[in-house]
């Protein structure tokens, strides 16, 4: 249990509990279990700079570009350059072998930028549209349902390449493992969230169903443009879910 909790924080974020940590292929799966957790963590961090801007006295505007910063850097930029690599395969290929050519490609291409650019600036204005308690809220829940997603891009699906670090994971995921990411997500989501009103459970059942939508379509389309699910995709996935996420909170709260 603990083995598969530090393989999780150790793949996704950059923090390193133990240098000596054996990782073994199957062990990759297995803590997808706690991927959830791992992105309550990083919400968590994100929440408590938040309020260190504020009793530092930074402008709101700055305090947010300053935690988009802070979430790429620890997640190693990981779903980002996903989101990237995912773009310019589907835009620059023709078939599903040169998309997944592209992706391997270490340049970033045009589609790749404006990917990055568009998920982190919707977030920007997403983040300076709420008030405090649903500022805090979104950091909480979005690096937890975006992760959530991770385990149903994996699920019961076929690796796009023949090698890659993908592999160990799509494919793999037990639907034990599954069931225990979602209840989960599915708690932390409604700890942060639900209150004794019909607007928190509104929101709640939103920001769940809503993300579930995404990743199916976004999973559907992507297996059949590539074949199959890669761990670009996986990163893509996980970044258009925390943009959504962000999205659904701003209509709840009225665009104020």
């Amino acid at each position: 249990m603990i083995k598969n909790f530090i393989t999780a924080l150790q793949f996704l974020t950059i923090f390193t509990i133990n240098k000596k940590h054996a990782i073994e292929e199957n062990d990759l799966a297995r803590s997808m279990s706690y991927f959830p957790l791992i992105g309550f963590i990083v919400g968590v961090i994100l929440v408590n700079a938040d309020k260190l801007f504020v009793v530092i006295a930074l402008p709101q505007t700055i305090s947010t570009l300053l935690i988009l910063f802070i979430s790429v850097l620890v997640t190693r930029a990981l779903h980002v350059d996903g989101l990237a690599d995912t773009l310019d395969g589907l835009m620059g290929g023709r078939d599903h072998v040169s998309r997944l050519a592209i992706m391997k490609d270490s340049r970033l291409g045009t589609a790749g930028v404006l990917g990055i650019f568009f998920s982190l600036f919707m977030k920007y204005l997403c983040l300076n549209s709420l008030i405090e308690s649903d500022r805090v809220a979104v950091l909480l829940t979005a690096p937890v349902l975006g992760r959530w997603s991770q385990t149903f891009m994996v699920f019961n699906t076929n690796y796009g390449r023949e090698n890659g670090i993908g592999k160990a994971f799509v494919g793999h995921i037990r639907s034990s493992s599954l069931l225990a990411a979602s209840l989960l997500a599915a708690g932390l989501t409604a700890f942060v969230i639900v209150r004794l009103d019909i607007h928190s459970i509104l929101l709640f059942v939103s920001v769940l169903f809503g993300v579930l939508l995404l990743t199916y379509l976004g999973k559907s389309y992507l297996i059949r443009k590539l074949r199959g699910v890669t761990g670009d995709a996986i990163g893509a996935m996980n970044e258009l879910n925390e943009v959504l996420v962000f999205l659904i909170f701003v209509i709840f709260s009225g665009g104020n």
